[in-house]
């Protein structure tokens, strides 16, 4: 049989279908077993309760509660505006080994929190800590 240059090779498709179908498969398995996490939820679980007496080490803790509508922080059973710049770097320089705890009620938003953290930490407060800042759902 001679050959027949004239005829022009037919190239070999690669169908994606395959691939598309593997691929979906692939999708819907990692979809299928992975657990998702609530992106909001911070847990940092306290480690002591405020019912319990401080050792000598942990007296010099100043205890900064954010209530629910943001605009005051209490320190000491004292309200103080959020916005009280003077306050904040008097009480920096009054206690400056101290440890500057964050407790956050239900209801304060992240923001509001992580600004307070860095308001401390601009005015020169070595150690801030974030205590039970958010609580976990209850799972039934």
């Amino acid at each position: 049989m001679p050959l027949n240059l004239s005829q022009p090779k037919r190239k070999n498709a690669i169908s994606l279908t395959p691939l598309i179908d593997v691929v979906f498969i692939l999708l819907l398995f990692f979809m299928l077993t992975s657990s998702f996490v609530p992106w909001r939820i911070v847990d940092t679980p306290l480690s002591m309760t405020p019912d319990t007496p401080k050792s000598e080490e942990e007296k010099d803790n100043i205890i900064l509660t954010l209530k629910q509508n943001d605009a005051q922080v209490w320190v000491e059973d004292q309200a103080i505006r959020f916005a009280d710049q003077a306050y904040f770097q008097t009480l920096i320089a009054d206690h400056n080994e101290a440890i500057f705890i964050i407790k956050a009620e239900e209801g304060v938003t992240l923001q509001s929190l992580m600004q307070l953290a860095d308001r401390l930490k601009l005015n020169g407060a070595k150690t801030v800590s974030i205590a039970n800042a958010f609580a976990m759902p209850e799972t039934k």
